[in-house]
């Protein structure tokens, strides 16, 4: 029986050297894990870090683009609305020059259909006046043809009288 007793104390003090081993073995086991595990919550950690202010960087750079494209759309609106009343008042100018030369081609047409209509009168008028003197160069030369006809009776009279003064 002692020998029992003497195996079992043995298999006991075996069994708690095993235990106390495997315990330590558990414990470095476990310590390794723990080490690994918060080496992992470490890298987890810096690489949410990481990620997050890549996050905010790119927050940022949406928020500067959309702030950029806002900016730039204005810029673009007020130059399109320049460039609108510059090309309205443009057309607006062009307009009024092509009513102003409008009127002075009315003004200038009139002031033409005016001066064919004096020139054509003037031209009746010279007519007629061409006409009456003509028609009075014609009565001169009846007039002249008779005085001279009467001045040769007369001349033939006093010849044929011989009553010519000679002097």
């Amino acid at each position: 029986m002692a020998p029992k007793k003497a195996d079992a104390a043995k298999a006991a003090k075996l069994s708690e050297k095993e235990n106390l081993a495997r315990a330590e073995t558990e414990i470095l086991s476990l310590q390794h894990l723990l080490e690994l595990r918060s080496h992992e919550a470490l890298e987890a950690r810096r690489s949410e870090r990481m990620w997050r202010e890549r996050m905010d960087a790119f927050q940022t750079a949406i928020e500067q683009q959309k702030e950029d494209t806002l900016d730039i759309t204005a810029d673009m609106m007020r130059q399109y609305k320049g460039m609108q009343e510059q090309l309205l008042k443009k057309v607006s100018d062009l307009e009024a020059e092509n009513r102003q030369l409008k009127k002075v081609i009315d003004e200038r047409d009139a002031e033409i259909v005016k001066l064919q209509q004096e020139k054509e009168q003037n031209k009746k008028s010279s007519d007629t006046e061409i006409l009456q003197y003509q028609h009075k160069m014609e009565e001169m030369q009846v007039e002249f043809a008779q005085m001279l006809r009467e001045t040769l009776d007369r001349m033939h009279e006093r010849l044929a009288n011989g009553t010519f003064n000679k002097s």
